[in-house]
């Protein structure tokens, strides 16, 4: 089973510059859980909502996102797949980079992400 035949949480892309705040805007506008951090074409990290959290909660906290995507769990997300990856390797590159959650390219569809929970579950309903 490929990544393409799975369902993909939406996310939102984003330039390492934009504060913490701005990419929470950004990722409601679009209704999606996750945002993808990029470095001109590198991608640097993948954060979510509860990455932000706390940049959002201090008023005067006025935090890049290039630099909580730099912080643990978002860095070790900064796994970008191609949407004709085989499940079992996505499953493996996640597990080896301790992540719970990669970037897929797009190909011809919306970009988005893989979470490692969805991977497992397409992996032992194809089995």
């Amino acid at each position: 089973m490929k990544v393409r035949e799975c369902f993909l949480q939406a996310v939102a892309i984003v330039g390492v510059e934009e504060e913490a705040r701005e990419t929470w805007a950004a990722m409601n506008r679009i209704n999606a859980p996750w945002a993808a951090v990029f470095d001109g074409t590198h991608l640097i990290g993948v954060v979510n909502k509860k990455d932000l959290d706390s940049f959002l909660r201090v008023p005067e906290v006025f935090q890049r996102v290039g630099e909580v995507a730099k912080m643990d769990m978002p860095s070790r997300r900064g796994i970008s797949l191609s949407p004709d990856t085989d499940l079992n390797e996505v499953v493996l590159r996640l597990e080896m980079a301790g992540a719970d959650a990669a970037f897929v390219e797009g190909d011809g569809r919306p970009h988005g992400v893989m979470e490692m929970d969805a991977a497992k579950r397409a992996l032992s309903r194809s089995s």
